[in-house]
């Protein structure tokens, strides 16, 4: 399985509160402004096998897709490479991480 990429004009399309959204910046970053939804799983502890609980315990499919954000996009496509390599899950990174959402006028829970 590869990485999925979406323009934050489809995400923003796609987008609902209950989607599996997770966050991979800092807890500081994360805490001053974050998409509305997502969680916060830090990129230098991301932990694979905690991501595929939290996804069945919400009760969605292995195969439904994780959207992986970041401040800008970067770290976002390093978790990806991670989660794919380790868990085969249908990951897909949001173009332009949190700024390009925030621009976007999707829903953003400020600090």
């Amino acid at each position: 399985m590869s990485i999925k990429f979406i323009t934050v004009h489809n995400f923003r399309q796609q987008y609902r509160p209950d989607l599996f959204m997770i966050d991979v910046r800092g807890p500081a970053e994360f805490q001053a402004q974050h998409v509305d939804g997502a969680k916060l799983y830090p990129l230098n502890e991301l932990n694979a096998a905690k991501i595929e609980s939290d996804l069945n315990q919400q009760g969605l499919k292995h195969e439904e897709p994780v959207f992986i954000l970041c401040q800008a996009g970067m770290r976002a496509q390093v978790a990806a490479a991670q989660l794919v390599q380790q868990t085969g899950l249908n990951v897909v990174v949001v173009e332009g991480g949190t700024n390009a959402c925030m621009g976007a006028g999707l829903p953003i829970v400020q600090g």
